[in-house]
């Protein structure tokens, strides 16, 4: 099935395609940032107990990026 871009805005067709894609998003802007390869980030996040995951530049950069795709979703509204 072939889909075609209309001129008209759905603003919910474009919310729900900015939920599904914030997730990725998020991942490879910290891929990216942190200079972090997919495999690190998923690692880092099951990283649980008293070993440091993150330092706090880490995590201080990686809210920042938080709050950029969180961001986008707003601009859609």
């Amino acid at each position: 099935m072939q889909t075609t871009k209309t001129s008209t805005h759905n603003p919910l067709r474009s919310l729900f395609e900015g939920f599904t894609g914030s997730a990725m998003k998020f991942r490879e802007k910290v891929c990216l940032e942190c200079g972090w390869s997919e495999s690190t980030v998923y690692k880092k996040m099951r990283e649980t107990g008293n070993n440091k995951a993150l330092s706090i530049a880490e995590m201080e950069k990686i809210k920042d990026l938080a709050w950029e795709v969180q961001q986008d979703l707003k601009d859609r509204l």
